[in-house]
């Protein structure tokens, strides 16, 4: 029984070792997140909190949120909208000048099909269309 007490003791701190070391060297995954706050946003900004909560829910992963006008939050572990409407008409020219951009390892737009065009941004832009 001393044997077997000996050996389950080495195994479970090995595994916690193991455990501790991939822990320390999984790396934190920046997401810029931009909402598009323009008009035709308003036949589907219902759905923007939902989609936002689904995005946040991903493991190891930090998130900027903006908009096509502004910025809204920087780095942080849960998106949060908080008091942003849906406004003005749509124009994505200024949305890469954000500097988050640049520490980004993924790029989300939020949009619609009603919205302006994407087809301005880089191709790095992973694009979520909802649909009223």
């Amino acid at each position: 029984m001393k044997a077997f007490a000996i050996w389950f003791v080495g195994v479970a701190a090995s595994f916690g070792v193991l455990s501790v070391a991939t822990d320390a060297l999984t790396t934190t995954t920046r997401v810029v997140v931009a909402v598009d706050s323009s008009f035709p946003m308003t036949e589907v900004w219902r759905q923007v909190p939902g989609t936002l909560d689904r995005l946040d829910d991903r493991e190891r992963a930090e998130f900027t949120l903006v908009t096509e006008k502004s910025a809204v939050h920087s780095w942080q572990l849960e998106l949060a909208l908080g008091a942003v409407d849906a406004y003005a008409p749509c124009d994505f020219d200024e949305i890469e000048s954000h500097p988050e951009i640049a520490d980004a390892d993924e790029l989300i737009l939020i949009t619609t099909d009603a919205s302006c065009d994407p087809g301005s941004l880089s191709s790095d832009w992973e694009i979520i269309t909802l649909n009223p």
